[in-house]
């Protein structure tokens, strides 16, 4: 999807963009990832950790593939993947500690989404869009059925993270390239639903490094 009339500014203002959006998501998942290990709480249901690790687990394995024949920011993309997947496993793995674990059913449900879209669509286009639905979909369930009443700061910056890292793939693909609104629709309604839970939480964010 990168256009060959972008200037040299534009596509490193992009990279950037896509490092500092990538590295949101990283910080997101080491809050959960204390989170689980501390307290034994899932930031969010089994079904959006196993829906992340069929999509990181396919996208880091196909961008391996094909490194040779990527552009610089595919790679760069899919070495954010592998670091994601990596944080996600090691996740799945405190929550394996607490007593919880991911379903196999589930992860088979999540490879055949992530399939159905990747028979239809063209590789980069499936994972930006595959990604924005099924986020869209938890993002929205978490702010609508989180009851927690007392505030947890690293909720709180969990879901800030996430609502970041979604919003800025959201801007870079769907208006910075075009407006696309198959990308900003979910892609903001994402957003929308993780700023109804930060709310919800708790009033004000204390941004103190966790331990």
């Amino acid at each position: 999807m990168i256009d060959q009339q972008e200037t040299a500014a534009k596509r490193a203002a992009l990279l950037a963009l896509k490092v500092f959006g990538g590295t949101c998501w990283v910080a997101a998942y080491r809050e959960a990832i204390a989170e689980t290990e501390e307290e034994g709480t899932e930031l969010l249901p089994e079904a959006a950790l196993a829906f992340n690790l069929a999509w990181e687990a396919i996208y880091s394995a196909g961008g391996i593939w094909t490194w040779r024949k990527l552009s610089l920011e595919d790679r760069v993309q899919t070495v954010i993947n592998i670091s994601w997947l990596a944080h996600d496993v090691k996740w799945a793995q405190a929550i394996r500690k607490s007593g919880a674990t991911v379903r196999p059913a589930l992860i088979a449900l999540a490879v055949s989404y992530q399939l159905a879209f990747l028979a239809r669509l063209p590789p980069g286009e499936a994972a930006r869009i595959s990604a924005l639905w099924q986020n869209l979909g938890f993002s929205a369930y978490c702010a609508l059925t989180d009851s927690q009443s007392k505030a947890n700061e690293r909720v709180s910056r969990f879901t800030l993270l996430r609502a970041v890292g979604t919003a800025v793939p959201t801007m870079t693909s769907g208006v910075l390239r075009g407006v696309e609104l198959r990308y900003l629709v979910p892609g903001m309604g994402c957003v929308a639903f993780d700023l109804m839970r930060l709310v919800k939480h708790g009033k004000g964010l204390k941004w103190r490094p966790s331990r």
